[in-house]
């Protein structure tokens, strides 16, 4: 209940400051206005009937008013506007992750927090015998980093942790999707996401673009990527499979 407060508090008071839903706010004081002299009981009647005429007057002016066009800007960021990734999974119980390496978020090491709580982690990353792809992603991502490189770092970090942590899994995927994706308590109500969109040889891993999702948003969307990635995950491939079938010395960790 105080929480629920709060968050209410918080939400009136950022309108206020951006001047969102100001004649709102106005016809709600003035129908508490209205409800506080009616109480009072001994009130002129023309006062009563004036707070009313202005109430509706102000909701009737408010309903004549555009709709008010999204800010793509605050909705479609670059990796900058991310933040540290510690601070997107705080208090995460299960964390779900694709990158080509994901390489960044391994060397982070924030996830592990997950783990240590009790929590599950899934990685997906890609299929290093998986040629085609492989060629495909090295032309189309950023420049400044070597992709099997970072990727055969991703595996060796992948299995050391897992020898720590049981519930720490992971699986190679043969395509790529064209998106990375980091999934936060996917079942859970307040789940949230952010989809990260390669784009085509960008001077620098910053300049992608991402855009952050939570169910309490749009259950709908927040679903279909939480699909997406279940869809990825029972494509992807064991360490055992990828490594094994293609005869590598470093099938075992």
């Amino acid at each position: 209940m105080i929480d629920s407060l709060v968050r209410l508090l918080k939400r009136i008071g950022k309108d206020l400051a951006n001047g969102r839903n100001l004649e709102a706010y106005v016809a709600t004081v003035a129908g508490i206005i209205l409800i506080v002299v009616d109480l009072i009981g001994d009130v002129d009647q023309g006062l009563q009937l004036t707070i009313i005429i202005f109430t509706l007057t102000i909701l009737v002016f408010r309903s004549t008013r555009p709709d008010d066009l999204v800010d793509l800007d605050k909705v479609l960021l670059d990796r900058q506007a991310y933040g540290k990734y510690s601070d997107f999974i705080i208090g995460a119980r299960v964390l779900w992750v694709y990158g080509p390496s994901s390489i960044n978020v391994l060397r982070d090491g924030s996830f592990k927090d997950v783990l240590d709580r009790g929590g599950s982690v899934r990685f997906i990353v890609q299929n290093p015998h998986e040629a085609h792809t492989m060629n495909q992603l090295k032309r189309q991502l950023d420049q400044e980093y070597n992709l099997s490189h970072d990727l055969e770092m991703s595996i060796d970090l992948l299995r050391r942790t897992k020898q720590k942590y049981p519930r720490l899994e992971y699986r190679f995927l043969d395509y790529s999707p064209g998106f990375s994706t980091s999934i936060v308590d996917p079942d859970g109500r307040n789940g949230h996401l952010v989809i990260e969109y390669f784009g085509y040889q960008n001077e620098a891993i910053n300049s992608r673009m991402h855009i952050e999702i939570a169910r309490t948003q749009t259950a709908f969307w927040f679903e279909y990527w939480q699909r997406q990635y279940e869809l990825m995950w029972e494509n992807a491939l064991t360490d055992e499979q990828v490594f094994t079938s293609a005869g590598d010395s470093a099938a075992q960790p």
